[in-house]
């Protein structure tokens, strides 16, 4: 019996570590594309494709400090999406109403809104962020939910959920790296954080991808 255990374990740890030294090669990859010691090809290993600000971007030097343990979920897509797609006209229609009723056609006239009127048309908002923060916590985490950049257009994971469809069950596993780099002439020392992320759903499979914080969103 304890063979068994100790085999079924083997088993199951197998494939876990080849992912981990997938993500790892992404990482590294793309790392030393922005160095110039690796294939400046190793850029288009950010989701969503490289900006123009993401292309002409480089660094010195780069070391992993430290990593943060694995994010991995699997869940319902058509759930997923049903609570994006709720968060999305609660969004909408927060906007509309900050934006008050005269902002219609080619005339925008802006409404002046106290902070504690903008609190009360921004709640349900916060209320469907936070729970689809609360089902689906590791594909909220890749999709900024609850952040400013969740509403971006370059959000590179809202055109990808669109492709999932919203049938079956999603997959996904985040890999996120502490990265020390030294800049500048004094090398100031630098820490940031580097996502690794992998979705699969439907026909999807994104492959390993570098999350961007590129010049929309620094975190």
């Amino acid at each position: 019996m304890k063979k068994l255990f100790v085999a079924t374990a083997i088993l199951f740890a197998v494939p876990a570590l080849a992912q981990d030294e997938d993500a790892k090669k992404a990482a590294e990859t793309y790392l030393n594309a922005l160095t110039g010691k690796g294939d400046e090809a190793g850029k288009d290993l950010l989701l969503g494709g490289v900006t123009m600000n993401a292309q002409l971007f480089s660094l010195e030097n780069w070391e992993l400090k430290s990593k943060d343990p694995v994010k991995h979920e699997e869940a319902d897509l058509a759930h997923a999406v049903g609570m994006m797609t709720d968060l999305d006209k609660a969004g909408r229609k927060a906007l509309t109403k900050l934006m008050g009723a005269e902002a219609v056609g080619d005339d925008l006239k802006m409404v002046e809104v106290s902070k504690e009127e903008a609190e009360k048309l921004l709640a349900p908002t916060r209320e469907k962020a936070a729970a689809l923060l609360k089902a689906h916590q590791h594909l909220a985490y890749a999709l900024r939910v609850g952040k400013e950049v969740y509403w971006h257009p370059k959000n590179p994971m809202r055109p990808l959920l669109s492709k999932a469809g919203t049938s079956g069950k999603y997959w996904l596993e985040i890999h996120r790296w502490t990265v020390l780099s030294k800049e500048g002439p004094a090398k100031t020392p630098r820490e940031w954080p580097l996502r690794v992320v992998r979705f699969k759903a439907g026909k999807v499979d994104t492959g390993w991808k570098v999350l961007p914080a590129s010049d929309w969103n620094a975190e």
